[in-house]
């Protein structure tokens, strides 16, 4: 069985991530460019002191990481860092702490004028921190966000499956009743083949996202049951192009349109009836055609019913208004339409 495929969420940095990107990379870049531009404007740029100021400042951040690192993988709890203040109060105090023991960063010839700033380069690292701190709260407020519309989500998809579950077995029970009456040992039949049927059903329910192929495939078996409830008065075929094989899609939003095929394209009438189910993908979707040879019909007279408004409901939750879903009528039958994205 494969693995269910769930709605992926952003990639989004870790904390973990942004304190090794800020510290080791973003925190050092900054500072020795200021100190380069002040070099600069008071005339005393030299390679040798830029570069050991450089070396400095990196190796300033480098230890301040890892002391942070080494505080919050084994205090975090004890010092309840998740606290906003109280990491902003670690942070500052480990990096100034560092950076006191480095001072001062800029060894100067003896003839030049040496800075005594102190508060300038501490006010500098101390906006920093609290910058990043800040980008950090805002990128878990985000995830967090995002986790609980997630949640939301699927907990709606698996209401819907409920509900899908068994509206179709209600619409199967009903064929074999119908059948039992006209064919006593065919209804046994579709007994056997329903069990089958509903045991897949059941297991693609569960899995929550399956693949085109698989979802076909339980198509063919419900068409394959339909014929021997109508025998030789329906035909069917499904040209599936190979390149929508493996696509991913919610489990089960064929079944409502097939059911629906059936029930109003083939079951009211005793002429043979025809359905033909076709994929094939397009530059931005993967698009799913499901043609009946039933009479016309009025376009305005379509009225959605349990199963389309399961399916409705279930692809404007995983595709928001990225899908596109219609059901006409031709002059050759009935024509339904689905184009579901690629990229979503």
């Amino acid at each position: 069985m494969k693995k269910e495929s769930k709605i992926k969420s952003p990639n989004y940095f870790t904390e973990s991530q942004l304190q090794k990107l800020a510290f080791l990379l973003v925190f050092p870049l900054v500072n020795w460019l200021f100190m380069s531009a002040t070099l600069i404007e008071i005339g005393a740029m030299n390679e040798r002191i830029i570069f050991t100021a450089g070396i400095k400042v990196w190796f300033i951040f480098a230890l301040s990481y890892l002391i942070i690192y080494l505080t919050e993988k084994n205090l975090s709890t004890k010092l309840k860092l998740k606290q906003f203040w109280r990491k902003l109060a670690l942070y500052s105090l480990v990096v100034i702490a560092v950076s006191i023991q480095f001072s001062p960063m800029i060894e100067f010839a003896a003839q030049l004028p040496s800075p005594r700033s102190v508060v300038g380069p501490r006010l500098i690292i101390l906006i920093e921190v609290i910058l990043y701190l800040c980008i950090v709260y805002i990128i878990n407020q985000q995830k967090h966000a995002f986790e609980i519309s997630l949640t939301l989500k699927e907990t709606e998809l698996n209401r819907l499956r409920s509900q899908s579950n068994p509206h179709f077995l209600f619409n199967t029970l009903n064929m074999i009743n119908a059948e039992i009456g006209n064919d006593p040992k065919n209804a046994k039949e579709i007994v056997f083949d329903l069990s089958d049927l509903l045991r897949k059903n059941i297991r693609m329910a569960q899995q929550g996202y399956t693949t085109l192929s698989e979802e076909l495939h339980l198509v063919s078996l419900y068409l394959t049951l339909q014929q021997k409830r109508f025998k030789d008065r329906l035909t069917f075929e499904i040209n599936e192009a190979t390149e929508t094989k493996s696509f991913r899609v919610p489990a089960l939003i064929l079944q409502p349109v097939i059911e629906n095929t059936v029930k109003h394209a083939v079951a009211p009438y005793a002429s043979k009836a025809h359905i033909t189910v076709e994929t094939y993908r397009s530059v931005e979707n993967v698009v799913i055609e499901i043609r009946d040879t039933g009479p016309t019909f009025r376009d305005k007279d379509i009225v959605e019913g349990d199963g389309f408004r399961i399916l409705r409901q279930t692809l404007e939750l995983r595709y928001g208004d990225a899908y596109y879903m219609k059901l006409e009528s031709t002059p050759s039958g009935g024509l339904f339409t689905l184009c579901l994205p690629v990229a979503n």
